[in-house]
């Protein structure tokens, strides 16, 4: 009864015929209860067909339509199953192959010859000297653990890394593999989703670079001889980043001269990006400029105007637990909790929040 009566009133909404009712109110039923009622950032007792109603009710009726049509044709929304898929990929479609080759250079083989590589000591070497750092939570490194043939041992959070937990990490390192000398020779740092690659490398205005990766570059030197060789093989592994953020983290490693590999299990083409004039300008005519002071110095980007996407990004999408700020700002600017109207119909929860201490 409930989703007919929302049926009804999106009818309403959108000024749709019971012909248009019967064809489409099926397919944003289908949207809702396939994917986008899990959205994390809801309200209780919300779901899509009730935020996208009110979404849609605080437009105005000649670009109603236009928006209505961007939810059902472009919008790329990736769910928890999803993302858990990219997870469980990983470790036998990207780690695990990698290995494979780096072995079968070193024994002097060709890589399809997988038998003799799997088979050798210095698979089973390099294998168990693999260190697996998530650079946040995001990483998921309860689930890559699960679905990889590593030791819990070669797992960490990378920011939380002490450096007691890295020789307990390398102790047990050197019983497994009879070595007293042993120390870690591959690591493998992983995260879940980059959209322009800011949060992982950026340059600051004297010139230096900070980031997550930065970070974790400056954690592995205080770890060297500690827990890892002088000079690791360091690979960057994202489950889903956006074209743009890969190039844009490849021209900061080459300019730092870090020899690092870096790459993405689901890469986000660029042509996903809204470039439709018409839904460019709503995001302008829509937004809130209450939002302009919580979100502070995140709007001040130097490739455009934060209602676009942070950094320019012009993103369609959302993420099962929260919507990318690179993503159009018509998708999860919400300013109600601020004393405003607007409404997104994915409200974004935001790290940076004045009313949090």
């Amino acid at each position: 009864m409930k989703d007919q009566l929302l049926e009804k009133l999106l009818a309403r909404v959108l000024n749709w015929e019971a012909t248009d009712v019967a064809q489409r109110g099926g397919e944003y039923q289908a949207m809702a209860g396939l994917k986008y009622d899990e959205y994390g950032g809801y309200r209780a007792g919300e779901g899509f067909l009730e935020n996208l109603t009110g979404w849609l009710g605080q437009m105005s009726t000649e670009d109603r339509q236009r928006a209505a049509e961007f939810v059902r044709d472009k919008l790329v929304f990736i769910s928890t199953a999803e993302l858990d898929h990219l997870i469980e990929t990983a470790y036998p479609d990207v780690i695990r192959p990698a290995l494979l080759r780096t072995a079968a250079v070193r024994l002097g083989c060709e890589p399809w010859e997988l038998a003799r590589i799997k088979a050798s000591d210095e698979f089973t070497k390099l294998h168990r000297q693999t260190l697996i750092l998530g650079l946040g939570d995001g990483a998921h490194i309860d689930q890559l653990r699960r679905t990889s043939e590593f030791s819990n041992e070669q797992f960490y959070i990378a920011p939380e890394m002490a450096e007691s937990s890295a020789e307990r990490m390398r102790d047990d390192l050197r019983r497994a593999l009879d070595d007293e000398a042993a120390l870690f020779e591959h690591v493998v740092l992983v995260d879940d989703f980059s959209a322009s690659g800011v949060t992982m490398m950026r340059p600051r205005d004297d010139g230096s670079i900070t980031g997550r990766l930065v970070k974790a570059k400056e954690q592995l030197d205080r770890l060297t001889d500690v827990a890892v060789v002088a000079e690791p093989n360091i690979s960057v592994l994202l489950y889903c980043a956006s074209e743009m953020a890969l190039e844009h983290i490849q021209e900061l490693l080459d300019q730092v001269e870090w020899s690092w590999h870096i790459e993405a299990i689901q890469v986000l083409p660029r042509s996903l990006r809204v470039e439709d004039s018409d839904l460019l300008e709503m995001c302008k005519k829509y937004f809130d400029d209450r939002l302009l002071d919580q979100l502070g110095a995140h709007v001040e980007v130097a490739d455009g105007d934060i209602r676009y996407g942070f950094g320019g990004g012009k993103l369609p999408v959302v993420l099962s637990h929260n919507t990318p700020n690179n993503s159009i700002s018509l998708l999860w600017a919400d300013s109600r909790h601020l004393g405003g109207s607007q409404r997104g119909l994915f409200p974004r929860r935001h790290r940076h929040n004045a009313e949090r201490p």
